[in-house]
């Protein structure tokens, strides 16, 4: 598993960019994604497409987004996501070491339909897989 990027909360997309732009020098990988499944806008950000380990920001799309509630209570760090061959497998094995499977490996248009899923750790916090190839 290999750290891909830190999730952080943003109330406004356009005003995060901005902010991480000025205070770390990072640009836009790419553009803002809107994802109705996860009700959410998310974008990455980083110095270049090398960086080891990116900042993805996630703003609510509705009122009903699960960050809405998260926003309120002024948690702004989200996720951490790691990279894994196969999500599946990588999920199966999580869950042996006891971790909580939030949401089920579904496609990110952020990450070209390759698959996602959420996980609550035993230390309390949430992570993301993300699987780095297309399984078909």
């Amino acid at each position: 598993m290999k750290l891909s990027h830190v999730g952080i909360i943003v109330k406004d997309m356009e005003e995060g960019i901005k902010n991480h732009e000025t205070l770390f020098g990072y640009k836009q990988l790419g553009g803002i994604v809107e994802d109705p499944i996860q009700k959410v806008r998310v974008v990455l950000m980083g110095h270049s497409e090398d960086d080891p380990v990116k900042i993805e920001l996630i703003s609510p799309l509705s009122e009903d987004s699960p960050v809405t509630e998260l926003l309120k209570k002024r948690q702004s760090i989200y996720h951490l996501c790691y990279e894994v061959p196969d999500i599946e497998e990588a999920k199966n094995q999580a869950r042996k070491n006891g971790v909580v499977v939030i949401s089920k490996p579904i496609e990110a248009p952020l990450f070209d339909d390759r698959k996602i899923c959420f996980l609550f750790t035993k230390d309390h916090y949430v992570i993301e897989l993300v699987e780095s190839v297309h399984h078909h």
